[in-house]
């Protein structure tokens, strides 16, 4: 056996083997010791069970951003409503922050905007059902309820004065849905009306338009009714009525107030005018590979022939732009709500194909004072059911 030479060996320490031995005491843990370790551990445990469940949160948050909410996108409702003591006269005050709701559904109604008195009841009659929804499939809500209440069956009833929307969904398929802007009105007295209610606007009542005595114009309870029925000789050219376009102004700038914008896109046309418009119509159609009578039936649904035109009798204007797209603006929305009060009515309004002739046309109003304007608001029919004529 090879054995170290002691010049090797010097420096070495000999090993104890006992040092090392696992049965050696430990070296004691003071209680206080203990346990600060054991708050220690339980402390970041707890900082690591509060990073999982942030991080848990936002997965969830990013999820929701994906998935299509129960109201419209951009669509915000923020209705706060402040009422004085009892023994004062009551002011009541509604603010409402929202983006007009986008309804792009398949739901077509008769119109879109209810304006009613407190208790009082309206409903919005349902056209047309998207595919595979039939009328047991309407689910109504409303979004506040402490404004305006809707029944299973879409009866609206006004509760306290303010702005909410009422939404129809589908019960076959959730994705459709679409909303109706509701506005209720308190009933006030005289004293009140002055005092606590002034309108912003000092509008006045519109005066029913000036009746012409030509041959050839059909007026019916005083109002002159031009359809594909009833026309205008070539010669009768008025130009626009003047109180048309006065009260056009007043409900231009009270618009412009709640930073909207609503302008004369087309006024007053002459006959010849129109047979020009209509013409060019026409062989727009025929471009497309319609026939001359196809031709003329498209063209039918949508722009009056010449001596058959509204615009001729200078009691009726097209405002913004003249598309389907405008009927989602927030103009068309405050144009179908507040029309009326300047003397306007929707001429071509949903769902009344059949009757008016023409397709529905938010940008088309018409002229006919505030009475019947109010009249015809309020009962949801257009020109023609008012004056019973076919």
């Amino acid at each position: 056996m090879y054995v170290l030479p002691d010049k090797y060996r010097k420096g070495f320490i000999k090993m104890d083997n006992n040092r090392y031995s696992s049965n050696r005491p430990r070296r004691k843990v003071s209680r206080r010791t203990y346990r600060n370790r054991r708050l220690a551990a339980l402390a970041i445990i707890a900082f690591l069970v509060l990073i999982l469940i942030v991080l848990i949160a936002n997965a969830c948050a990013d999820d929701n951003e994906k998935k299509p909410s129960d109201s419209k996108s951009g669509t915000t409702i923020t209705t706060t409503t402040t009422v004085t003591d009892e023994a004062i006269p009551t002011t009541v005050t509604t603010t409402v922050a929202s983006t007009v709701p986008k309804n792009d559904s398949d739901f077509k109604l008769d119109r879109q905007t209810i304006s009613i008195m407190v208790g009082e009841s309206d409903m919005p009659r349902v056209l047309e059902y998207p595919d595979g929804t039939v009328e047991d499939d309407e689910r109504w809500t409303s979004s506040d309820k402490e404004i305006a209440t809707v029944d299973d069956y879409g009866h609206i009833t006004g509760v306290a004065p303010g702005v909410c929307y009422v939404i129809l969904k589908s019960a076959a398929d959730l994705s459709q849905e679409v909303w109706i802007k509701v506005t209720v009105r308190s009933e006030l007295s005289d004293d009140e009306t002055t005092t606590t209610n002034m309108p912003q606007s000092n509008r006045t009542e519109a005066p029913a338009p000036p009746v012409h005595d030509t041959e050839g114009l059909t007026y019916i309870n005083g109002v002159l009714l031009v359809n594909k029925q009833y026309g205008v000789p070539a010669t009768f050219e008025p130009k626009l009525e003047q109180i048309c376009y006065d009260k056009f102004n007043e409900l231009s700038t009270a618009a412009a107030k709640e930073g909207l914008s609503i302008y004369i896109s087309s006024g007053y046309r002459s006959y010849s005018d129109q047979d020009r418009i209509y013409n060019n119509y026409i062989e727009d159609e025929k471009k497309k590979g319609n026939s001359e009578s196809r031709a003329k039936e498209i063209v039918d649904s949508y722009s009056a022939r010449p001596g058959y035109s509204e615009h001729q009798s200078g009691l009726c204007i097209d405002v913004n732009t003249i598309d389907d797209a405008f009927g989602y603006t927030p103009e068309a929305a405050w144009l179908a709500e507040h029309a009326h009060e300047y003397g306007f009515i929707i001429r071509y309004p949903l769902g009344k194909e059949d009757i008016t002739g023409y397709q529905y046309e938010p940008w088309h109003i018409r002229y006919v004072g505030s009475k019947i304007a109010d009249k015809i608001y309020k009962s949801g029919q257009c020109l023609e059911e008012y004056l019973n004529v076919g």
